[in-house]
């Protein structure tokens, strides 16, 4: 870790990269760099950004100071599609979750890692119920859209919501399912519309903007909240 004028930050170097970046995220600083570079260029790179990365960075340490970190415990709140969830744990005779209203149930055993208990089991609770969600989806977009992937699946990235692969198939973070539905939707619908436009250029977002018009909104609801959201720590995001 280096410091620059009170900004720490870590340096991740390539052999491929030619130039310096910078990524602001879960609240830490990272720079990109030139393998060779040398450490005094990139401190002056970020002292020259030292404006713009404070802005980020405060906002950012912002939304994480108004959550409480994750415990996997009693009284927590989780959340599915944006409604809270109130997390109730208890030891049971084998591992289940179950959701009843706006509380989730979930049982361990007496002999859990309870390192890994509760959470590989809501977790897996999430696939399962995010899973559900996309087969009804699918079941209802219309095939005259031309947009059809040829398989979806629910896994766990830290710092995406989903992408669609070259073998035409979309992929989602279980973390999605936290968002409110329609910012689920738009999502889904982002990565669909890479099936025809492979990139991000003005026919991409033309192409989503047809089956999407609120999706400027959803782009600027993940920005604000996926510094929380995606962050394994927290998994959750203020309604302020």
């Amino acid at each position: 870790m280096k410091k620059s004028m009170s900004l720490i930050y870590q340096i991740n170097r390539s052999k491929k990269r030619r130039n310096l970046a910078l990524k602001v995220a879960q609240g830490k600083l990272e720079v990109q760099a030139p393998w060779h570079m040398s450490e005094a260029t990139i401190a002056d790179f970020v002292q020259q950004k030292h404006e713009w990365i404070s802005k980020h960075l405060n906002r950012q340490q912002k939304r994480l100071a108004s959550l409480t970190p994750r415990e996997w415990q009693s009284g927590e709140r989780l959340r599915w599609l944006g409604q809270p969830l109130k997390l109730k744990v208890a030891v049971a005779t084998r591992k289940t979750a179950q959701r009843y209203g706006s509380e989730l149930f979930v049982t361990t055993t007496a002999r859990s890692n309870r390192d890994h208990e509760p959470k590989r089991t809501i977790i897996d609770w999430y696939k399962i119920e995010a899973r559900a969600w996309l087969d009804a989806f699918f079941d209802s977009w219309p095939q005259t859209h031309e947009l059809t992937p040829a398989g979806w699946s629910v896994g766990d990235f830290t710092s995406k919501w989903g992408h669609c692969t070259r073998k035409r198939e979309l992929r989602f973070t279980w973390k999605l399912w936290l968002a409110p539905e329609w910012v689920v939707r738009n999502v889904v619908i982002h990565e669909l519309c890479h099936l025809r436009e492979f990139n991000h250029s003005k026919a991409f977002w033309q192409l989503v903007a047809t089956h999407s018009p609120d999706y400027e909104e959803a782009e600027q609801w993940l920005r604000q909240h996926g510094v929380t959201v995606l962050n394994n720590q927290y998994l959750d995001y203020s309604d302020d």
